[in-house]
């Protein structure tokens, strides 16, 4: 009976401490969820110029005197770019923290750069190659302003416990670019290249100016609530490299891997093993449908697993739901497949940038951030040079099960690092 009474304390002491938690985290949440919101917004409009420049690159080169079929090697100098560029910027974002110095007039200031460099590419491929390739290259380096640095400002300023539903927040811009990027290509068939990439490089421009509010709103509000990681001198950063941070980055690797296997070489087709090739516009941007309603709960999950099981666990329901499209028969199974797949995606992204800036804590959030961006970057990187080297005759067959074995890798991999020993 008395063991049975202690039993009951027990547990309504984890529940009052857990609504404690749960009151705390609210208080941070509110105040920094419309600056959330707000770097979604940049993330959307960075997100459409980008799939802006990668629809008309070829025509671009051609204009240049650049064969299309160069395309993809230069898309893979850009990968090349954004991998170098943003551990660069990151390591800026925390040169910047340690000399007391806002990064914001910085990141205004490539992004300017970034926008001129892309005004300028469609009337410089009439020019030459040289200052076409040139200039592709100055806004692949400067735009990685806008990757690195806004998550690693949310791993600075937000409560540790709330950076997982910031990072969701903020991710929604991401999905929402992505799911209108097959709508995008056929609105934009047959237009003249200056009218995208002029409106996407001023869209980027004018929805970055708040990014100067958006740092002094978070320093504001850290400073209010004290959930700033300043004021938790206890907590160091995970050194690298050390077994944990490479265990880390392996994991997450194996996941940009996963997610490139399956959105760049098999999405499309395992539609068309299925369904005709009209089906692709309306089936693809599932997996981007999936991705936002998990990052609906990504947030509370990265709270209440911790953000290395939260990714883990993301991996492990991602390749689950691949193996299931890799042998389904029908359009509807396929469509339920990518579904999941994004929602699991969901999971392992925003968890696994939330386990990335917490593992920065405190010092050095830009340079785990950077880091993150530039295993994404590495992971295309693969995924182009991979497709440019061919497939294997007897890998042919396979191929549907790269992202499978991938992402369980990446499960392996992060669920090692268990709640004590990680963020």
């Amino acid at each position: 009976m008395a063991q049975r009474c202690r039993s009951k304390k027990s547990v309504l002491a984890g529940r009052r401490l857990y609504n404690r938690r749960m009151s705390t985290n609210a208080a941070h949440l509110a105040p920094m969820t419309p600056v959330a919101l707000y770097l979604a917004v940049v993330q959307c409009f960075f997100a459409l110029g980008w799939t802006v420049y990668v629809l008309f690159l070829p025509e671009l080169l051609a204009r240049a005197g650049v064969d299309k079929s160069w395309t993809p090697w230069v898309l893979a100098l850009d990968q090349a770019v954004f991998a170098v560029a943003d551990l660069a910027m990151g390591l800026a974002v925390d040169r910047a923290r340690a000399g007391l110095r806002r990064i914001g007039p910085l990141l205004l200031g490539l992004v300017a750069v970034s926008t001129l460099a892309m005004l300028v590419m469609p009337h410089a491929a009439g020019v030459g190659s040289t200052l076409f390739l040139g200039l592709t290259l100055l806004w692949v380096a400067s735009s990685a302003a806008l990757r690195a640095p806004p998550f690693a400002l949310l791993g600075r300023y937000a409560a540790k416990s709330a950076v997982p539903r910031l990072v969701a927040l903020q991710l929604f811009g991401l999905a929402f670019a992505s799911a209108l990027a097959p709508y995008l290509g056929l609105a934009l068939k047959g237009i003249d290249p200056a009218w995208p990439f002029t409106l996407a490089s001023l869209s980027i421009l004018a929805s970055s100016g708040g990014l100067v509010w958006a740092e002094q709103r978070l320093a504001h509000t850290a400073s209010t609530t004290g959930s700033t990681a300043a004021s938790t001198e206890a907590e160091q950063p995970l050194a690298f490299p050390s077994p944990l941070a490479l265990l880390m980055m392996a994991g997450l690797l194996a996941a940009a891997l996963g997610f490139q296997f399956h959105v760049a070489l098999n999405a499309a087709s395992q539609v068309k093993r299925v369904a005709d090739a009209s089906w692709l516009p309306l089936i693809l941007p599932v997996f981007w449908g999936g991705l936002a309603f998990g990052l609906l709960f990504a947030g509370k999950m990265g709270e209440r697993l911790g953000n290395a099981r939260a990714a883990g666990l993301g991996c492990v329901f991602g390749a689950l739901a691949l193996a299931g499209g890799a042998e389904a028969s029908s359009v509807g199974t396929v469509a339920v497949a990518h579904g999941f797949a994004g929602a699991a995606w969901a999971l392992t992204l925003a968890c696994g940038i939330g386990l990335a800036t917490t593992s920065g804590r405190s010092g050095a959030e830009g340079r785990y951030s950077g880091l993150f961006f530039s295993l994404l970057a590495l992971g295309t990187l693969a995924r182009i040079g991979l497709s440019l080297a061919g497939t294997p005759q007897a890998w042919q067959a396979g191929t549907d099960w790269w992202p499978v074995v991938a992402w369980a890798a990446a499960a392996f991999f992060l669920l090692q690092l268990t709640p004590r020993r990680s963020p």
